[in-house]
């Protein structure tokens, strides 16, 4: 005969989890909208009874073992899908790369905001108008002469403008990655923290199970550190994590240290450079971090160094030297400022601290109408002969004589610099760059800064896509549903009910047995 408590301590233990059970649904409605919350659940298992001979009842003519013994509970456990993790964390770093470098490219567009129309175009023509109002006008007419300068000097400053805008933008955004720098390698001391917690912790646990709550904000801060680089992680036997970014361990749960990480000094390297304090370059596919470095380092067929082939910031500011610098030297040239002793021939000058230097390469930045033609709107009027019975060359205006013996001046100079308008064997910057007239670079810049932010927006947009089906399937494995929870309430419920009913009645057994056995007629 079995042990006469047997069906007390079964039961006891029945309504010990079916209360259990309650507590982990109403845990689960309680953080319905906790941030990170992962849905919990209470694994249940049949008790288990040996069968040996010494456990079975006392019978020859059978050989039941005691089985019955109920349930028990090896844990609580966090309902998560490891696969959909490491997809999502596989996805996210494309979305958080492509959102960041379409973020900048936007900044840029708003500062090359109507380049083709309104900006650099409108400039550029404006110059060439001042120029063929000159060429109308005899070539010592001082005040339509100035009229030209004066566009010459609005397309310099606009010039200046856009470049200063530009480098704002990249001063910024450098600020901007020293700043995420720091918040990702606090985010890992963070981490670090808690898994010194959870080891805690996790010694008074069972295999496999652990603090899940502690576990919730460790995967919140991987979800997050996902978005800045691409990473790998693993379970210690200790029950932390460990995290991998680009090959390299940032977070070693078993030694509790953190590997930071580290940004050069932009001024000196010309570019944004980041490696661990372990002394490994961090070199990433995707992410944030990448996201930064390809915009900030981004320059085209003009890198060099640590730069690298995307269009970004980087560029579209050599792209605006490249013009500056293409313009300024077609026009002196045209104007013959490159024969020897005639540097005063020069239309466009660099400029430093106001000061004309010619020894500085022409960019963007500085480009300024040169301090000659300041002084002499009608030099570029003015064209090279050479002086009768000489070999020395001369600058003046150029003239017609008539049969009338009657004097006119001509343009010819003038005439000359606006041919340079629709030269299109111009070189711009790098010769695998472009190779056109003025106005068509201008649309090809235009036109590739467009093209830029289009791919990287449909890149985001199908990473988006992705991560948020991804993100869907992960929250119907994880996330928490009324109604599922109501439905394990009412049944847990019924649970309890029912082995509190069969607890009374093997009360109710045991009474008849003890009390009423062997009192006959009672």
């Amino acid at each position: 005969m079995r042990p006469t408590m047997l069906g007390f301590e079964v039961q006891k233990r029945t309504l010990q989890m079916a209360n259990k059970c309650q507590d982990i649904v109403g845990n689960n409605v309680a953080n319905i909208n906790t941030p990170g919350y992962t849905r919990q659940r209470v694994d249940l298992y049949a008790m288990y009874v040996s069968g040996n001979r010494e456990l079975r009842w006392s019978s020859y003519s059978n050989s039941l073992s005691l089985n019955g013994y109920g349930s028990n509970a090896y844990g609580v456990s966090q309902v998560r899908d490891p696969y959909i993790d490491k997809r999502y964390r596989e996805n996210v770093v494309i979305e958080a790369e492509t959102e960041k470098m379409t973020q900048i490219l936007s900044e840029i567009e708003d500062i090359l905001d109507n380049f083709e129309s309104d900006g650099l175009q409108y400039h550029t023509q404006q110059f060439f108008n001042a120029l063929q109002d000159y060429s109308e006008e005899k070539p010592d007419s001082r005040e339509v002469a100035t009229i030209a300068r004066n566009a010459a000097t609005n397309l310099c400053q606009a010039l200046n403008s856009y470049y200063n805008d530009i480098k704002k933008v990249e001063e910024t955004y450098v600020q901007e990655l020293k700043d995420t720098v720091q918040y990702v390698n606090g985010m890992l001391e963070q981490m670090n923290y808690l898994n010194e917690k959870i080891a805690r912790e996790k010694f008074h646990y069972p295999n496999d199970y652990g603090p899940n709550e502690l576990y919730d904000e460790l995967n919140m801060y991987i979800d997050e550190l996902a978005t800045y680089g691409n990473i790998s992680f693993k379970l210690n036997s200790n029950g932390t994590y460990s995290v991998d970014m680009a090959g390299v361990r940032i977070l070693d749960g078993e030694k509790f240290k953190t590997n930071s990480i580290i940004m050069r000094d932009y001024d000196d390297y010309g570019a944004a450079i980041l490696h661990f304090s372990s002394g490994e370059d961090l070199i990433l596919s995707n992410g944030i971090l990448k996201g930064y470095q390809n915009m900030i380092n981004g320059n085209g067929v003009y890198a060099t160094g640590n730069q690298n082939g995307y269009y970004g910031i980087a560029y579209f500011k050599s792209a605006l030297n490249a013009f500056a610098s293409t313009i300024a030297d077609t026009f002196n040239k045209a104007n013959g400022y490159e024969e020897p002793g005639y540097e005063n021939r020069a239309m466009f000058m660099a400029q430093l601290d106001g000061i004309e230097n010619d020894s500085v390469v022409i960019t963007a930045g500085n480009i300024h109408v040169s301090d000659a033609w300041m002084a002499d709107p009608t030099m570029i009027g003015q064209t090279r002969t050479l002086e009768d019975g000489t070999w020395n060359y001369q600058y003046g205006y150029s003239e017609i004589t008539d049969d009338d013996g009657n004097v006119t001046l001509q343009n010819t100079n003038v005439l000359y610099l606006l041919s340079q308008f629709d030269n299109t064997k111009l070189s711009f910057g790098n010769a695998n760059d472009f190779k056109g007239s003025v106005y068509e670079y201008i649309s090809f810049v235009s036109n590739r800064l467009g093209q830029t932010i289009a791919y990287e927006q449909s890149r985001y947009n199908t990473a988006v896509v992705t991560v948020n089906e991804l993100l869907d399937a992960r929250d119907d494995v994880s996330g928490v549903t009324l109604d599922e929870e109501g439905i394990n309430m009412l049944n847990y419920q019924k649970w309890f009910s029912a082995s509190s009913r069969l607890t009374t009645a093997i009360d109710d057994m045991l009474d008849k047995l003890i009390n009423g056995t062997g009192r006959v007629g009672l």
